[in-house]
Formats: C-alpha cells, sequence, structure tokens
C-alpha cells in the first residue's frame, strides 16, 4: 500500500491545533466547555473548534477509502467494522474507564454530560451512554459515520461518486432533524460529518494527480491564503450555521492539499525521517486522548496568576498543557509496555 505521509503530516498538525482549541475554550463562549474564565470571546478558538474534528474525520474517509482499494477482492463488511470497533469504540472504553471518569470524579471537574460532585458511578454510566465522553466524543462519532460509509461503501467507488454525494446530503438532513432529537451515543451529533467523511474518501481518487503534478509553493501558497480567509469566517459563523456547514467541509481540503505541498518540501523529509516524529505519527491518538484533564489542571494554576495578561496566559497555558499531555503519554506508554512485557 502506498504511504500517504501527507495524511499522517495533516493528523500531527491537527492533533497540536486540538489542544490549542481547548485552551481556547476557557476563554470562547462555548456551551459545552464549562469551566470558563472572566473573559469570554467568539473569536478565541472558533477556527480551530471548528477545524480539527472535519480534519480527523476528512483522513477518516480517506483512509478508509485505502483500505477498500487494498481490500477490493476480499471485503468483508463485517471484518471491517469490527476493525474499526477495535480501533475505535476499545479505545473510548478503555480511556474512559481507566482514565476519563476516574481523574474527572478525583479533581471534580465538570464536563459536559457530568455534574460538578458526580459520583464515580454516576460518571461510568454516562461515560457508557456516551454522554459524557469529553474529548473522546469523537471517537463515538467517528465509529458511527465510519459504519455508515461502511455499509455504503459501493457509494465510494470512483463511478458512483455522483450517487455517494447526493446520498450523503439526504443523511445529513435525516441526522439533523431525526437524530438531532436523540441523545445517546453522540449519534446525534454526526450530521455534517457524514459529507465530511464521504469527501475524505472521494479526494483520495484526486490525491495522487495533485501530489504529483501541482506546484508545491502553489498548493502551499493557496491554501494558506484559503485558510486565512476561514479564520476570518469563522467567528462570523456563530450566527450563520450555513456558513459553518461550509467552512466544516472547505478546511479540511485546504489542509489536506496544505500539507501535500509541506511533504514535498526538503525540510518536511528531514522532518519525517526524525524519531520525534515518528513517535508521534504513531501515537497521536493517545496524545489526542491523554490531554484532559491536564488542561484543566494547566489552567487552575496559570490563570489565576496570568488571566488579566490574555494573550500571554494563553500561550503559556497551551505550552503547559502540550508539555503535561507529552509527559502523560510517555508514562502511559512506558507502562502498557512493561505490562505487554510481563
Amino acid at each position: 500500500m502506498k504511504k500517504y505521509n501527507y495524511i499522517d503530516f495533516m493528523k500531527i498538525i491537527a492533533m497540536f491545533m486540538v489542544i490549542a482549541a481547548h485552551c481556547g475554550l476557557f476563554f470562547s463562549d462555548n456551551e459545552f466547555w464549562l469551566i470558563k474564565a472572566d473573559y469570554q470571546s467568539r473569536w478565541i478558538s472558533k477556527f480551530l473548534v471548528l477545524s480539527v474534528v472535519p480534519i480527523f474525520t476528512f483522513a477518516g474517509g480517506f483512509l478508509l477509502q485505502v483500505s477498500l482499494q487494498k481490500n477490493k477482492e476480499s471485503i468483508s463488511i463485517a471484518g471491517l467494522i469490527r476493525k474499526k470497533a477495535v480501533r475505535l469504540l476499545i479505545p473510548y472504553f478503555t480511556y474512559g474507564i481507566l482514565w476519563l471518569v476516574p481523574t474527572y470524579t478525583l479533581f471534580d471537574i465538570p464536563s459536559f454530560g457530568r455534574d460538578k460532585g458526580a459520583s464515580l458511578v454516576d460518571g461510568y454510566i454516562a461515560m457508557a451512554l456516551g454522554k459524557f465522553s469529553d474529548v473522546a466524543w469523537f471517537l463515538l462519532m467517528m465509529f458511527w459515520v465510519t459504519v455508515i460509509w461502511i455499509l455504503l461503501n459501493r457509494l465510494l467507488k470512483k463511478e458512483n461518486l455522483g450517487y455517494g454525494f447526493l446520498v450523503s446530503i439526504v443523511l445529513y438532513f435525516a441526522a439533523h432533524f431525526i437524530l438531532g432529537q436523540v441523545d445517546y451515543f453522540k449519534i446525534s451529533q454526526i450530521d455534517i460529518y457524514i459529507i465530511v467523511f464521504f469527501l475524505g474518501a472521494a479526494f483520495f481518487y484526486l490525491s495522487d494527480a495533485i501530489y504529483q503534478n501541482a506546484p508545491k509553493w502553489i498548493l502551499i501558497g493557496g491554501s494558506m491564503a484559503g485558510i486565512a480567509v476561514c479564520v476570518f469566517l469563522a467567528p462570523i459563523s456563530t450566527e450563520i450555521y450555513t456558513l459553518e456547514c461550509i467552512l466544516k467541509l472547505v478546511v479540511p481540503i485546504l489542509f489536506v492539499t496544505l500539507s501535500m505541498g509541506l511533504c514535498r518540501t526538503k525540510a518536511e523529509g528531514k522532518l519525517e525521517e526524525s524519531a520525534a516524529y515518528q513517535w508521534l505519527r504513531k501515537n497521536n491518538l493517545y496524545i489526542y486522548l491523554l490531554q484532559a484533564p491536564g488542561v484543566y489542571i494547566a489552567f487552575g494554576i496559570i490563570y489565576p496568576l496570568l488571566g488579566s495578561h490574555i494573550w500571554l496566559c494563553l500561550p503559556v497555558l497551551y505550552a503547559a498543557t502540550v508539555v503535561l499531555d507529552l509527559i502523560v503519554t510517555r508514562i502511559f506508554l512506558f507502562i502498557k509496555d512493561r505490562m505487554i512485557r510481563s
């Protein structure tokens, strides 16, 4: 199978973006983030919040297409679903049982789906139902979206993409207006990501031509210009839902073309050969999950000291969260490696 290094590179960029987004949420008016600073603004973090999940979802669609192309002759629907369940659901429940619920209970962190003062048992029930999942909600959403397109995999064939796009639009409206009433396993949040996932799968057919033929500086410059426009439009989309949906469809395409351009530079080639890059590529899921509750702890320490200096507080909070996240991930991998060896 070909190595689509620009997808890995894009996911690593998005991984650090999502940490920045969560740091910014303390200062935003986001209704799902319950711990807030005194200063709130819809500008802070908005672009990052609407970008990171679509980027990961787009990558998921692309990689499913890679898997489908690799297994053309031996495709098994049940096998693919089982593989995705292992990849997404086992980490969700393992993370929830061993890390999310215990740490949030220990530090009594209020989070969407978990009230302040909730017991360990209440936390486990809410986690099992998908109501309290914090950063891990993405795993549940991705599982359901992926299952949909595995079942509809014939619509991901090159000759059927037109039908696939129409079906993705229909599924979006069905999810938005019908499943939107269901508060279970994050199935109510899959609407726009059904289309984003499909775009990732469809982009697979264009990827080789773009990567090989488009000048790298056109890819980099054009993508950065498009991203700059999206950054400007993101806060406006707070009041225009259609614009927010459009941005969620456009942003991952801009980031994948940006990553294509960057991956063709000599600097990225040297970076890719480094041990640090390979470690980040291999462990980005753990880094994504284990950032909590470190971000809350860092905020609790840094905000009382620097809260009056917002533009100093944010970068310090981000740096502290990244350091905590990497340390916790290192410890987790050390323990995991020792358990496997024993």
